[in-house]
C-alpha cells in the first residue's frame, strides 16, 4: 500500500520530551513513511542530578543535545533543535516571544498535524505549561496574516496545520501502577484518542535509556514491564471534540488525500 506522507510536529519543553511522552507514537508514524520531527524549547541545563552526570551546565548541555540526537534516530524522528531557552525557565521569559519562535516552526516545516504537552503540563511543570499555551497561540497564529505584525515572521509564507493534540497521561492507567509523585492524568472521558503502540514499544524504551543524564526520573521500566507503553492517549483541541463522536485512532483521521 503506498503511504500519503504527511508530517507530524511535536513542540517540547525539554530534551526527553519527545521520548518519556508519545515517543511509541512518533515512532510508530515514521515507520508508516510519514515525517515525524520535533523542537525542544529549552537548552536542557537544569535536568536531574546524579553522580555521573557532568557538572557544569555547558556539560549537561551538550550532553543532552547528545542524548536527544540519539533518542531520535532510534524512534526515526528528525530532530530539529533546540529554541534556546533556559531549562526551568520559561514562566519568567516573555511568552509571545515563545509563541512567534513555535510559529516559524509551523510556517518552515509546514506540519499537518501538531502534538503538545496536556495543558496541565501533566508533571504540573511550568516549562510544560507554558509550552501548551505557546503552541496553542502559534497553531492559530501560523495560519493567518497579520498576527505577527511586528514581527519578522510576517516575511514566512503562511502554514495552517490541521489538527492540534494535547499528549496525556490516563487516568485508569496511572491508577494501576505506583507512581512516585503528583502528575495529572485524563479520566476517560477527555481522551479523545488512542493510539496503539504495542509495535513500537519497546522503541520508546530503548529512546528513553538513551537520555541518560535522566535515569533517576519517573519509573518508565516498571511502565514499560507492566505493558503501559502499548497504547499513548491524546486530547483533541482543533478541531474541536463534540459530544458523542466517536474517539479516534489515527492522528491523521479525517485529513483530506494528499494531492
Amino acid at each position: 500500500m503506498t503511504v500519503s506522507k504527511r508530517t507530524i510536529l511535536g513542540v517540547f519543553a525539554h530534551p526527553d520530551d519527545e521520548s518519556m511522552g508519545p515517543g511509541g507514537t512518533f515512532a510508530k508514524y515514521a515507520a508508516a513513511g510519514h515525517r515525524v520531527a520535533f523542537v525542544t524549547a529549552t537548552d536542557g541545563g537544569a535536568g536531574r542530578l546524579f553522580a555521573e552526570r557532568p557538572h557544569d551546565n555547558a556539560g549537561l548541555r551538550e550532553a543532552r543535545r547528545r542524548e536527544t540526537t540519539e533518542a531520535a534516530k532510534i524512534l526515526g524522528l528528525d530532530f530539529l533543535g533546540f529554541l534556546g531557552w533556559e531549562d526551568g525557565k520559561l514562566e519568567s521569559s516573555n511568552i509571545l516571544d515563545i509563541e512567534i519562535e513555535i510559529a516559524k516552526t509551523i510556517r518552515r516545516e509546514k506540519p499537518d498535524v501538531i502534538v503538545t504537552f496536556h495543558g496541565s503540563g501533566i508533571s504540573h511543570h511550568p516549562d510544560h505549561r507554558i509550552i501548551a499555551l505557546a503552541v496553542q497561540g502559534a497553531f492559530l497564529g501560523a495560519g493567518r496574516a497579520g498576527w505577527y505584525a511586528d514581527s519578522d515572521l510576517e516575511t514566512l509564507p503562511r502554514h495552517a496545520a490541521a489538527k492540534l493534540y494535547h499528549y496525556t497521561l490516563s487516568l485508569s492507567l496511572i491508577a494501576s501502577v505506583e507512581w512516585p509523585r503528583k502528575v495529572y492524568a485524563s479520566p476517560d472521558d477527555e481522551i479523545t484518542t488512542v493510539i496503539d503502540t504495542r509495535d513500537t514499544a519497546r522503541m520508546r524504551w530503548r529512546a528513553i535509556q538513551a537520555h541518560r543524564t535522566q535515569q533517576n526520573g519517573p519509573p518508565f521500566k516498571l511502565l514499560y514491564d507492566a505493558g503501559a507503553f502499548n497504547e499513548e492517549y491524546f486530547v483533541r483541541v482543533f478541531p474541536s471534540w463534540r459530544r458523542g463522536e466517536a474517539r479516534e485512532i489515527d492522528l491523521l483521521e479525517g485529513l483530506d488525500p494528499v494531492q
